[in-house]
């Protein structure tokens, strides 16, 4: 097994296995975009050693980009392909290579506002006259925020038996950290609002149906829950996007607005990078730099606006006797 697509394909299994779905998918969409590129360079089969050289790497980006795929896509695919090489390395299917990605694209672009502004977030939190068809789906967004910015798999996933008084222990669907929370009185307000009234269900909430195909014996649920799950999800922030115009809140709203808002505020309070890092349950202080990526630069751009509104203002100073101000920027 020492080529690229029968080991890619061992690690997709394994994470399904493992009841991550998402992963697994985002390893497979690697795989069929490598492959197709392989293909359109040369035959024969993809051998680990033949893929994992700078100048294969370098040219399998360049063939992304002239696909016209963005700068995130582009590094998801790298960085699930190096994943892929620290597996095949630790396995020693292949020497490990210094540098190997260094010359490709695997960082995270912050060009998408992702987070809303604390007002924006407070009117959601206490915005009562949206539809009825869309009151739901606020308050799925709400209880994001209100737990620590929550991904929605794992809010759609959490079980009767992970709360206990008001303390909810769960494990991350995409890490399999385990992340403790103090439940607040709003936060249970709308848990015991949208609790699972099915005494045989084992979901906290009513996100999804009590449906005994999707969940697997043990009950850590299966590929039929996850594709039943995208589909809840893609719902979901259609309504999000309806309750943004509605609001006129002039942003496009995810299910991942919430974590992005909860990050970020956080960071704006003087909250230790650390301590975000902790109470998201990333997996590294890395991972949460590229959340607060997009506010930094927003604080840029209104450093550059200032110091650019300054220079006009001195220059206009100087030429007052000399140009006209039409002259100026």
């Amino acid at each position: 097994m020492n080529d690229l697509k029968s080991f890619m394909e061992t690690v997709i299994r394994r994470l399904e296995n493992e009841g991550r779905y998402g992963t697994a998918h985002v390893y497979q969409s690697t795989l069929n975009a490598i492959s197709q590129y392989w293909c359109s360079k040369q035959k024969g089969t993809m051998k680990l050693d033949k893929v994992f050289t700078p100048v294969l790497l370098q040219g399998f980006e360049r063939y992304l980009f002239e696909n016209m795929l963005s700068m995130n896509t582009v590094s998801t695919y790298m960085r699930m392909l190096r994943a892929t090489y620290h597996r095949a390395t630790k396995e020693r299917r292949l020497k490990w290579k210094q540098g190997l990605f260094d010359s490709v694209y695997t960082g995270v672009r912050a060009d998408t506002k992702r987070a809303l502004t604390p007002g924006h977030m407070g009117n959601i939190l206490v915005a009562r006259q949206t539809l009825p068809s869309l009151r739901e789906a606020q308050s799925w967004f709400v209880l994001l925020f209100l737990l620590r910015g929550m991904p929605f798999i794992d809010l759609a996933r959490l079980r009767k038996c992970d709360l206990h008084g008001n303390t909810l222990t769960y494990k991350r669907q995409k890490t399999g950290r385990v992340i403790t929370v103090n439940v607040t009185p709003e936060a249970m307000r709308l848990i015991n609002q949208l609790a699972n009234r099915n005494p045989r269900s084992p979901y906290l909430l009513s996100i999804l149906p009590d449906n005994p195909k999707t969940q697997n014996t043990n009950g850590f649920g299966s590929k039929e829950e996850y594709k039943l799950y995208q589909a809840i999800l893609r719902g979901f922030n259609r309504k999000l996007n309806e309750l943004s115009r509605r609001m006129n809140l002039g942003e496009k709203l995810s299910s991942y607005t919430a974590r992005h808002t909860w990050a970020t505020t956080a960071y704006q309070k003087k909250c230790a990078t650390g301590v975000i890092c902790n109470a998201l349950g990333h997996s590294s202080v890395k991972v949460t730099e590229t959340y607060l990526k997009a506010f930094e630069q927003k604080e840029i751009d209104k450093t550059n606006r200032m110091i650019i509104s300054y220079i006009k203002k001195e220059a206009e100073k100087g030429c007052k006797n000399q140009y006209s101000t039409a002259t100026l920027l």
